[in-house]
């Protein structure tokens, strides 16, 4: 119960976040600021470090919680509390099948390969928007935004369902770290305000977060739906 309560408020601090987004550039201030390179840098900077604690958490979930009691699933597996050997971040059980992909002969979490994908793909994108001078329409950066906020609602929508295909999974979550670097560029492109580009790249974070908390929360609905007594989660 208490980590239901705790998803509701992830998803009203993320639907908040939503509408703050909206409210910055629907309602952004009139001024005729010039985007220079030194508030693009410092925006790229910003999206680049989210972008390496996100791998960093994909390739080893949690190293940065300080509270590990409930996280750390790998540590009751050494102890033998539930006989499961882990696979990719998760217990190799049949319920956990479609979380996982095979590569050269290696299971792989499969969310976490497409956060890890989505992460360098959108690095490199982030790059270019930083070097290569070019101009959108401001309607284009509106319907970023749009597009950018569905991305996030299908993924938390696909993450809550029982069932799942491995492969729309990966392309789920690269999507949803490219729905953050198009609505972080849109913002600082409609708004041209520093503040407001660093302020989406950390409400982004929160995104990410609140993807985490649901995806955990399914973990042990999965496990409490299976028939064996290990219960990992």
């Amino acid at each position: 119960m208490k980590q239901i309560e705790t998803i509701f408020y992830y998803l009203l601090l993320s639907i908040a976040a939503v509408i703050l987004i909206l409210i910055m550039v629907f309602f952004k201030p009139i001024t005729s600021n010039i985007i220079t390179f030194k508030d693009k840098l410092f925006v790229a900077g910003a999206f680049f470090t989210s972008c390496i604690f996100g791998i960093s958490i994909a390739i080893y979930p949690n190293w940065w919680r300080k509270n590990k009691k409930n996280t750390d699933h790998a540590s009751d597996l050494s102890k033998g509390k539930t006989g499961k050997s882990f696979q990719g971040h998760h217990p190799d059980c049949s319920m956990f099948r479609s979380h996982i992909i095979i590569i050269k002969n290696k299971p792989r979490c499969a969310g976490c390969l497409g956060l890890i994908i989505g992460s360098l793909v959108s690095i490199f994108l982030m790059t270019l928007y930083l070097v290569i001078q070019f101009r959108l329409s401001i309607i284009m950066y509106y319907i970023f935004i749009i597009i950018g906020i569905f991305v996030l609602i299908f993924v938390y929508g696909e993450i809550i369902l029982l069932k799942r295909q491995t492969f729309v999974h990966i392309i789920l979550n690269i999507l949803l770290i490219f729905s953050f670097l198009i609505i972080t560029i849109s913002v600082f492109e409609i708004t041209k305000n520093l503040v407001y580009g660093v302020l989406t790249v950390l409400l982004c974070l929160l995104w990410l977060d609140t993807r985490i908390y649901i995806s955990k929360y399914q973990h042990q609905r999965i496990c409490a739906s299976c028939k064996q007594s290990c219960k990992t989660y």
